[in-house]
């Protein structure tokens, strides 16, 4: 299967909502221990149907996510992670680790799978671990007939050039997946150059909670230098939790949110 499957026009136009303990946090800051999975899933599914005729394929979860977008009944194709939430420590180094089998996302129904990988490259042993959990990742996917989507989420990271560095590196390993999901590069010039060294290879960018009005401007920029598309998540839905009033929220899901991601998916399909 072509990850092309996740397109609309040739462009990834996609809600990212595979968080799980983050979001917890969101819903409840002082107790998400208290938060339940009903609660979890039932939050999930209001923030997928308010979007639901807007995005062209959907990032979520086994836990909180699978369940709720089924219920739904929405024909559109979703992508499920590979990873554990959260990492684990190698030398103060992070790591993260595979939890689940591509097997199993694809009798799930899902039509692609994603890995997210914490990265820096000039910490050569965690670099070098996390490189070969990307290429079991991609060999997993390919081998069960679905398409990977190699999420690179930079950390300890000074340089401007730290995304760019990231890209190569996995490069310069061979490790090609499908789709780049990174973060913004950080400038015209750096999203340009990561278009250069990646050719024929699609990048999209992620949000990784930016304040929304910041996103959009990184949408444009990247689109204007060879982005594809997006996976959104937090830049997009987060302020939902920070209304207390139902009438409020109900808003929110009903024209802001949609707004926002009009506003993101036009600067894509337009570039």
């Amino acid at each position: 299967m072509s990850a092309k499957v996740f397109t609309e026009n040739e462009r990834y136009l996609m809600l990212a909502l595979d968080h799980r303990e983050s979001f917890r946090k969101l819903i409840n800051p002082q107790n998400p221990e208290s938060v339940s999975k009903e609660e979890a899933s039932k939050n999930k599914a209001k923030i997928i149907e308010s979007l639901k005729d807007k995005f062209s394929g959907v990032l979520i979860d086994q836990e909180y996510g699978l369940e709720s977008y089924k219920g739904l009944q929405i024909d559109k194709p979703f992508l499920l992670p590979l990873e554990e939430s959260g990492y684990e420590l190698f030398n103060n180094e992070r790591i993260n680790k595979i939890i689940y089998k591509c097997s199993d996302i694809k009798n799930s129904g899902a039509s692609g799978a994603k890995i997210l990988l914490y990265f820096n490259p000039d910490y050569a042993e965690s670099a070098k671990m996390q490189a070969k959990t990307a290429k079991q990742a991609i060999e997993d996917a390919h081998q069960n007939g679905l398409p990977l989507f190699l999420e690179i989420v930079t950390y300890q990271i000074e340089e401007a050039e730290g995304v760019l560095k990231s890209v190569e590196y996995f490069l310069s390993n061979n490790i090609i997946p499908d789709v780049f999901k990174i973060e913004f590069p950080g400038s015209d010039y750096l999203s340009k150059k990561v278009s250069d060294v990646l050719g024929q290879i699609p990048w999209i960018i992620l949000s990784r909670g930016a304040d929304y009005t910041l996103f959009k401007e990184q949408v444009l920029i990247a689109s204007e230098n060879g982005c594809r598309g997006f996976l959104a998540g937090r830049s997009l839905w987060q302020d939902y939790f920070d209304f207390t009033k139902e009438t409020d929220k109900e808003k929110f899901l009903k024209e802001t949110l949609p707004s926002r991601f009009e506003k993101i998916r036009q600067i894509i399909l337009n570039s």
